[in-house]
């Protein structure tokens, strides 16, 4: 019976240092997972005030080309009702161009 309890002590000792390296490993994993977060949350708030930045950019530069563009439209507006003539040869002259470009 000395065998018997030998090797159930063996067993419990085995299991115990089983356990205990498991237990580390676990808590070094959430040590590691814990840093990572500490670090990825301050990243992930600078991404997303860059890309806030960008977005408000993208749309001050979108309002300025429109704004463009309508003063275009005007002064195109403008030049036609002042020759109309001319706007007249000058996209006859267009159309004509587009068309010897598109047949060949």
């Amino acid at each position: 019976m000395d065998t018997t309890t030998d090797t159930q002590a063996t067993v419990d000792k085995v299991a115990d240092r089983a356990l205990t390296t498991v237990d580390r490993v676990a808590q070094a994993a959430h040590d590691a997972i814990d840093r990572l977060a500490a670090k990825a949350g301050p990243a992930v708030e600078k991404l997303r005030g860059s890309t806030t930045q960008t977005a408000d950019s993208l749309r001050a530069k979108a309002d300025a080309f429109g704004e463009m563009e309508e003063q275009w439209v005007e002064n195109t507006r403008g030049y036609v009702r002042e020759n109309p003539l001319t706007a007249i040869a000058i996209g006859v002259l267009a159309g004509v161009l587009l068309a010897k470009l598109s047949s060949r």
